[in-house]
């Protein structure tokens, strides 16, 4: 009991630093309960397989571990992960990992890059014959199709650590698409906070980018775009028809209203709550199609900067119901 909990914890401790290195990465695919044990690699993905290589083989059981044993008595054991050489060098069989979900043992490198069935049971379904494994270990090891899956397996190791993957120059470009929607989104804001705080119309009768009478909105993105890089390079998409959505339009104005409006309010009822002395003003006009319009403004002392001062926040206006 005590060695199966011990073998538990080393298998959580790889499976928790894969874990780990998956979120860091950004994804949000799915891993197995278990990713140290050969017997969840068969439906793995790009990304799943090069964790495992840029991590190496799971840790290795403990010397004092119980392997099952087969209907005669034999065992796996950990002389089988070192190999004794003639001239009585010894070699660390680096590559071979055993699954105590199945008591078999796979081949690292094999199970990771093979392709179709080949590579025999080392590299798919797992061998367990203990009296002849070291006579299969070593033909293994000569085997055209293990040799071409550790040179696989040390290529990729060998991009990871250089950043020089497929997915990495994926994820640059992505990345840097990123980057220059967030750009031509600061400015559009910065625009929309300016026309706003001025008072000024967005829209004139026309709405399309590059055309007359587009007031306001448009012509300062056409002039922003003759000095900036950023919103030059959105308007020749747009131009270009590399893309539909260029958030220039009237809705996506609206809503950016919409959103600034929110959080203004919000700064102001942090104000107002945080002030200890307040008053409330309404006042009541007729518009010019005689209905009443009441106008809601809170006057407080501002204790939330630096200099203590009496400010008015102008809030709302709306529609005040006449009684005959």
């Amino acid at each position: 009991m005590t060695n199966e909990v011990n073998e538990n914890e080393f298998d959580n401790k790889d499976q928790d630093e894969v874990v780990h290195e998956e979120k860091k990465s950004g994804q949000n695919e799915e891993l197995p309960s278990n990713i140290s044990d050969p017997v969840n690699w068969d439906d793995m993905n790009m990304r799943f397989r090069d964790l495992l290589v840029e991590k190496g083989p799971a840790t290795r059981l403990s010397t004092n571990y119980r392997f099952r044993k087969d209907s005669i008595g034999k065992h796996f054991s950990q002389t089988f992960y070192i190999r004794e050489m003639r001239n009585g060098e010894k070699q660390d069989r680096r590559w071979l990992i055993y699954s105590k979900a199945l008591d078999k043992v796979f081949c690292f490198c094999c199970k990771l890059f093979r392709h179709d069935k080949k590579g025999g049971y080392l590299a798919t379904s797992g061998y367990n014959d203990w009296r002849n494994l070291s006579k299969r270990l070593k033909e293994h090891k000569g085997s055209n199709d293990h040799i071409t899956c550790m040179t696989r397996r040390a290529e990729l190791e060998s991009r990871l650590q250089k950043n020089k993957t497929i997915d990495k120059h994926a994820q640059e470009a992505i990345n840097k698409e990123n980057i220059h929607w967030r750009e031509v989104l600061l400015r559009i804001i910065a625009l929309v906070k300016t026309l706003a705080k001025n008072n000024l119309a967005f829209r004139g009768k026309n709405e399309k980018i590059g055309q007359d009478r587009n007031e306001n909105f448009l012509s300062f993105i056409e002039m922003i775009a003759e000095f900036d890089v950023v919103m030059r390079e959105h308007i020749r998409r747009i131009g270009a028809a590399e893309i539909y959505s260029h958030y220039l339009s009237h809705k996506i104005q609206n809503e950016l209203i919409g959103i600034l409006t929110g959080e203004i309010r919000l700064m102001i009822m942090k104000t107002i709550h945080a002030s200890k002395y307040c008053s409330i003003i309404l006042d009541c006009t007729p518009d010019i199609s005689h209905k009443e319009q009441m106008t809601l403004i809170i006057r407080c002392v501002n204790i939330s900067s630096t200099s203590t001062k009496v400010e008015e926040f102008y809030l709302t206006l709306d529609e005040f119901p006449r009684y005959t």
